[in-house]
């Protein structure tokens, strides 16, 4: 009896475990306004794309956006890779995402600062050399934050560290773009480890 009881409370842990984190699709709208002189609104804007897809589960993630640049873009917690993609390129593209250029100097965090699909969110300001990132969060949307603290690229190890949660709304601000990213929807789905996978076939080239 004793040992049915452990084991009862063993499993119904791990349950929990593996429900406390989100695991699914978040779809993200981009609004970006351009600062450089000879780069417009509208060509920026379809460089990094109108919209984006975003997939997570643990320590894996990928998103997908319509934009002419980087049309993919996937994390590998096992390897600290990320991958990208160009549109119509049978080429991966990977960096050290252990390596970042913009690290923070300030942050601060501002309690029910906005309200984004009916939640409330908290933002971290974050202060970097190159601008100012606000990330809206909500507590509903928690992740595995240990999985990405070796994730230094674009500042999101620092970002997940101190908030555990994916972002429903994300402001960057810089002396070359203003960028607002905002979640239209968000869907909790079960993902294969399998969905994450990266091809063995498509040619790797690494970015330094």
């Amino acid at each position: 009896m004793r040992t049915f009881v452990f084991l009862l409370f063993f499993c119904l842990a791990a349950l929990f475990s593996r429900a406390q984190y989100f695991e699914g699709k978040v779809i993200y709208r981009n609004l970006v306004t351009s600062k450089v002189p000879a780069l417009s609104d509208s060509a920026l804007g379809a460089m990094i794309g109108t919209e984006e897809t975003y997939f997570i589960k643990g320590g894996f993630y990928q998103s997908v956006t319509n934009g002419a640049g980087f049309s993919m873009q996937q994390y590998d917690h096992r390897s600290n890779r990320l991958y990208f993609k160009k549109p119509d390129v049978d080429t991966l593209y990977w960096v050290d995402a252990g390596k970042s250029g913009d690290k923070p100097i300030s942050y601060e965090t501002r309690e029910d600062a906005e309200l984004v699909l009916g939640k409330r969110c908290d933002a971290l300001v974050v202060q970097t050399a190159t601008g100012t990132t606000v990330f809206y969060y909500s507590q509903r949307y928690r992740i595995d934050a240990a999985m990405f603290m070796k994730h230094e690229y674009g500042g999101w190890a620092f970002y997940v560290g101190k908030t555990g949660c994916l972002p429903l709304k994300t402001v960057i601000d810089n002396d070359k773009f203003h960028l607002e990213s905002t979640a239209t929807e968000v869907l909790e789905l079960e993902l294969k480890d399998s969905f994450f996978a990266i091809s063995t076939t498509m040619p790797q080239v690494h970015l330094k």
